[in-house]
């Protein structure tokens, strides 16, 4: 298993777990952020279970949403839009469109 395959598969845990505190579910924000970094460094089978769990997150936008805004308000998020996933809401009203995508990690329209 490669370095990044834990951190990834954890992730894919997390994007589907709202039985865990906000804050938890918060962390999980992070760690994607932080897979994000290593993107580049990824190999194609890690891209593509990375989008598969990224695609089961915008699946659940709503759900991660209510859930996550327990313990942060979304409104303040000083993350890049690049960052999707810190913009749960903007997602919600239509104000932000992404594709998911293996080959990039998902991309702001």
């Amino acid at each position: 298993m490669s370095m990044y395959m834990q951190d990834i598969l954890n992730y894919g845990d997390d994007v589907n777990d709202f039985e865990s505190s906000p804050f938890e579910s918060l962390l999980m924000l992070q760690d994607r952020s932080d897979i994000q970094k290593v993107f580049h460094q990824l190999s194609l089978e890690e891209q593509q279970l990375l989008a598969e769990y990224d695609a089961l997150l915008f699946k659940n936008v709503h759900k991660m949403y209510r859930h996550i805004k327990k313990a942060y308000d979304f409104n303040l998020s000083k993350q890049p839009f690049s960052e999707w996933w810190w913009h749960l809401d903007k997602i919600l009203k239509g104000n932000l469109q992404i594709v998911l995508s293996s080959e990039t990690g998902g991309k702001v329209m």
